[in-house]
């Protein structure tokens, strides 16, 4: 999707939080909002109390962030109303004072208390905001040039806070390393940037999933070039392990390419020195362990390799453990993916992100979403 199709209903000026304006009444099949697992996503409940008697159960969750300093802190992109914020660990929610909506990316500083990053449309046109006061001011620190196209995907580095990428419908993907005084535009993609993650603890390797694209992007050296990557690349000079290429993965497993399917997902290994990378696709789950030059495929449930896999998660403190969702329901393999459990959403919505807490792994959280065709 190229561009952004249908009526964008902009929420301007200041906004004080509302429980109403996040009320749900529709039916339990179109159930939205959040899911929350206590023990490392094996079992979910829903999390969706706002004020009094109003819930986010009509909300489509578009992005999950967690405050990595105060982890009880989450904000939640959404289609259209804006930030839902919660200062508990998602016991409860309210409306931020935001002024967009078609919150597809936010991010917060690791370093900086109170300092956030978002995306969302205002006035017709994709922009990102910062605020360095936990939501209560905002200022435009980027705009696109023209109306039409969404900015779909915003990342930020955990070592160098300065540092962002932010993709677009458009297939555009803009880096600032000033926290967004400035931007440079690094490459321009087929299809919209659906995902951007940093891979692992190193800010030089940056992975871009273009949306339902064959194969994705990597950069090894901060955007400076671009590498397309499905599991069949050769004589590539870009890093020196790229080509030390076997046979088998680690595992013993035969190395496959990416078998022509498109890509939806990716969950990247932030364990120091490991450099696994997990992409969900329409034909499965693969991993790669040498920055996607290769891929072997994760044994997953034969039912769920009917759907496409929206999320993926890998616990930061045992990568053993892969949590991704396919339709509505969400898998659980503390084995690296030998074996699986499964958990039933009763909803028409799919969950298309999860987000473990950094500093709770057993906390985990399922924002679900309505997908276009």
């Amino acid at each position: 999707m190229k561009k952004y199709l249908g009526l964008l209903i902009v929420l301007s000026g200041t906004f004080i939080v509302s429980g109403c304006s996040i009320l749900n009444t529709s039916s339990s099949k179109s159930v939205g909002g959040v899911l929350k697992s206590v023990n490392s996503g094996v079992d979910w409940q829903f999390k969706n109390k706002a004020s009094k008697k109003k819930t986010i159960s009509g909300l489509n969750v578009l992005q999950i962030a967690i405050d990595p300093i105060d982890t009880q802190k989450i904000y939640l992109g959404t289609k259209k109303k804006g930030i839902a914020f919660s200062d508990d660990g998602a016991e409860s929610w309210v409306r931020m004072k935001f002024p967009a909506t078609n919150v597809y990316g936010v991010v917060v500083d690791p370093f900086r208390p109170g300092t956030i990053y978002a995306s969302g449309v205002y006035r017709k046109r994709a922009k990102i905001f910062k605020s360095i006061d936990y939501g209560k001011k905002w200022n435009e620190v980027y705009t696109e040039p023209s109306q039409g196209s969404l900015i779909t995907s915003l990342a930020i580095s955990s070592n160098d806070s300065r540092v962002l990428y932010l993709g677009t419908s458009n297939g555009d993907i803009i880096k600032t390393v000033d926290g967004g005084n400035t931007w440079r535009k690094l490459y321009s993609a087929n299809s919209l940037i659906a995902q951007i993650a940093f891979g692992g603890n190193n800010d030089k390797i940056v992975y871009f999933v273009p949306y339902r694209e064959d194969h994705l992007l990597v950069t090894l050296d901060g955007g400076a070039s671009f590498k397309r990557i499905n599991g069949n690349e050769k004589n590539d000079n870009l890093n020196t392990d790229w080509n030390n290429n076997k046979n088998n993965g680690s595992d013993g497993k035969k190395k496959v390419t990416l078998e022509s399917s498109a890509v939806y997902s990716i969950g990247v290994d932030n364990a120091d020195g490991i450099r696994k990378l997990y992409v969900g696709s329409s034909k499965g789950l693969f991993r790669s362990d040498d920055y996607g030059k290769s891929f072997v495929k994760i044994d997953i449930l034969s039912d769920s390799k009917k759907y496409p896999i929206r999320a993926i998660a890998i616990n930061p403190k045992n990568p053993q453990e892969i949590i991704y969702s396919a339709a509505q329901a969400i898998y659980h393999s503390s084995d690296g993916g030998k074996q699986w459990s499964t958990f039933q959403l009763d909803t028409d919505k799919v969950v298309g992100s999860i987000k473990f807490n950094p500093d709770d792994v057993n906390s985990v959280y399922a924002g679900l979403r309505k997908f276009g065709k």
